[in-house]
């Protein structure tokens, strides 16, 4: 794929991809899960953009088909496209207070073979993401609001580590949530049980618990603002490119090489 043309996303977002029944053979298996591996490399150190499409791509590495093998490729190809884009930190020339905002979002019912909804968070130190989530829901959700609720579990448990980090390396940093469903936020703030959430697991009420310590903020965000929504599904090419840079990738990388062939 050394001269393959590039796209524009990661995934076709009007694809739907399914699992095998049996009835036919897996295709390049060995293959396929090798190209996996290789991209969840990618996704854990350096690009979060690739999150969503890797994980939702390893449910199929165990009896993988032609179009799973295509939908694969497409990511290389995409890779081809942005293989310049990395991580960048800017150092600010001011004595700026450090602040952590932890973005959380569910894709309710996503898993077209479970009906489980995927649970992702980034959290961004400033403007630069320094770590990001995405996984399929243990269990199905009732609703929308079900599903953004256990999201938001999973976000708080994170910015609580993030706080006991923190605080171990002397510093004071506030962290502050943004979701983009106002049912969840306001289950969380809310002490009384209700039908809508008597049936949700005990576990999942964190979030509640660390809302009366102080722990972190919460607050509401659009959906097209909400950073997280690149790893809950494949994007348009406008709003996957105006995430992208919300997360903090940039081309530094051909800057600097272009410099060093320079000199």
């Amino acid at each position: 794929m050394e001269n393959c043309r590039s796209v524009q996303t990661p995934i076709d977002s009007k694809a739907p991809l399914i699992k095998a029944d049996g009835s036919q053979p897996p295709h390049e298996r060995t293959l396929y899960q090798q190209m996996i591996g290789f991209l969840m490399y990618l996704v854990t150190c350096t690009r979060p953009d690739l999150a969503f499409s890797v994980s939702f791509l390893s449910r199929f590495s165990s009896h993988p088909l032609k179009c799973h093998y295509t939908a694969v490729k497409r990511v290389f190809r995409y890779i081809a496209g942005t293989r310049f884009l990395s991580l960048k930190y800017h150092q600010s020339l001011v004595s700026v207070p450090l602040e952590l905002y932890g973005f959380s979002d569910a894709d309710y019912a996503s898993c077209r073979d479970t009906r489980r909804s995927v649970t992702r968070y980034v959290f961004l130190l400033d403007s630069c993401t320094i770590s990001w989530f995405s996984k399929k829901q243990n269990s199905v959700s009732a609703s929308t609001t079900e599903s953004e609720y256990m999201a938001l579990s999973i976000t708080a448990r994170q910015a609580l580590w993030y706080l006991n980090a923190f605080t171990h390396l002397g510093y004071s940093i506030p962290v502050h949530l943004r979701v983009d469903n106002t049912s969840s936020i306001y289950f969380a703030e809310t002490l009384v049980n209700n039908a809508r959430t008597k049936h949700i697991d005990v576990a999942y009420h964190f979030t509640r618990e660390q809302l009366l310590r102080n722990s972190f903020t919460i607050s509401y965000v659009p959906t097209g603002e909400n950073t997280a929504d690149i790893m809950t599904k494949g994007l348009p090419p406008v709003i996957h490119y105006t995430h992208m840079n919300s997360i903090g990738l940039t081309e530094c990388e051909r800057v600097l090489r272009h410099t060093f062939c320079a000199l």
